[in-house]
């Protein structure tokens, strides 16, 4: 070695060369790895060296499989994070439109130095982070950071709730602020959500936390989730995004709907597999009961609408009738 000042540093040197250039399909011999750590690090090392520190970072219990074991070269058996789940990770962020893009291609290259630098070949994507759908609301972090501190410490926070305009910029809905108890922060279908109770209305209501400005934690205790007097325990988060569907909350109903079997796919994936299903007909349709908010199943029923029947409740059935009529009256008039 050329700097004998810097030797402590070498094994970590060579823990990153392994972490970002080895994997079962690309092991790394030692000449190899020498010849990395003088590329990213600027230091001489012999083969020798790099062997024994191999050897030392074995002994503190990074699972290295060695050349004895292949005869081809080392390579870090067990990464914090395989390739696969970082691209998860980034693809995640890529579909996440409550991240303001530049956020998103920051996050993505964090990401990505957690990877080998094989990823980025294989997914030239994520070098366009900036043209996905995102949010032009940079205080989307920090809206997280003040609510959890705020849920945490069981304060009210007050806000600015915005809307898009004419102009496609974020303008605030009202003169004045929303005052409102934080209870637990959501995701759901690429959006995260604030579920709180507002302005003393005793109600649960979702506000999407890229729409959010201006946070403000008061001096005021939160009125406990247990206290609003149509829910009777701790908010369970689990439980709250099975009943809230699109994250509408409401009365909880359990709804029986009537669907073609080959389509039971689409209930699961918005009610989960707590359903049941009551009966199989000859024509190729099943009647499936589920559970969740009257609000929520009446907009979920809108959406499918070619392709389910909600078959009670009766009030249920009877507002998503007066919904349908409504849209099929727009469609009737000629187009101006």
């Amino acid at each position: 070695m050329d700097n004998k000042g810097s030797k402590k540093v070498l094994i970590l040197y060579i823990y990153e060369i392994l972490k970002r250039y080895s994997d079962a399909n690309h092991k790394l011999s030692q000449s190899r790895i020498a010849e990395l750590v003088q590329k990213e690090y600027g230091m001489t090392c012999d083969r020798k060296t790099v062997g024994r520190n191999i050897n030392a970072l074995i002994d503190a219990g990074i699972d290295i499989e060695t050349y004895d074991e292949n005869n081809v070269g080392y390579y870090l058996r067990e990464p914090l994070f395989t390739d696969s789940e970082i691209r998860m990770l980034i693809d995640s962020v890529l579909a996440s439109r409550y991240i303001c893009g530049s956020y998103a291609r920051e996050l993505v290259e964090k990401l990505l130095s957690l990877a080998t630098v094989y990823l980025s070949l294989r997914i030239p994507h994520v070098l366009q982070a900036d043209r996905w759908i995102h949010t032009d609301n940079p205080q989307v972090f920090l809206n997280i950071e003040l609510l959890d501190e705020a849920i945490s410490a069981q304060r009210r926070v007050r806000f600015v709730y915005n809307c898009y305009g004419l102009d496609l910029k974020l303008h605030s809905r009202r003169e004045h602020k929303y005052e409102v108890d934080p209870y637990q922060i959501a995701c759901s279908n690429g959006r995260y959500y604030l579920i709180g109770n507002y302005d003393k209305h005793d109600r649960v209501t979702n506000f999407r936390i890229d729409l959010i400005t201006d946070v403000e934690i008061l001096d005021v205790k939160a009125t406990p989730f247990k206290d609003l007097h149509h829910k009777k325990k701790s908010l369970n988060l689990a439980e709250y995004s099975k009943h809230a569907v699109n994250m509408y909350d409401g009365k909880k109903v359990s709804a029986i709907v009537r669907l073609k079997e080959e389509r039971i796919g689409d209930i699961v994936d918005w009610f989960g597999k707590d359903i049941t299903v009551l009966s199989r007909e000859e024509d190729g349709h099943i009647k499936v009961r589920v559970t969740g908010s009257d609000k929520g199943i009446q907009v979920w029923a809108i959406q499918y609408g070619r392709l389910v029947e909600v078959l009670s409740p009766a009030s249920l059935r009877q507002a998503i009738r007066q919904d349908v009529a409504a849209i099929a009256n727009k469609y009737n008039r000629g187009v101006l």
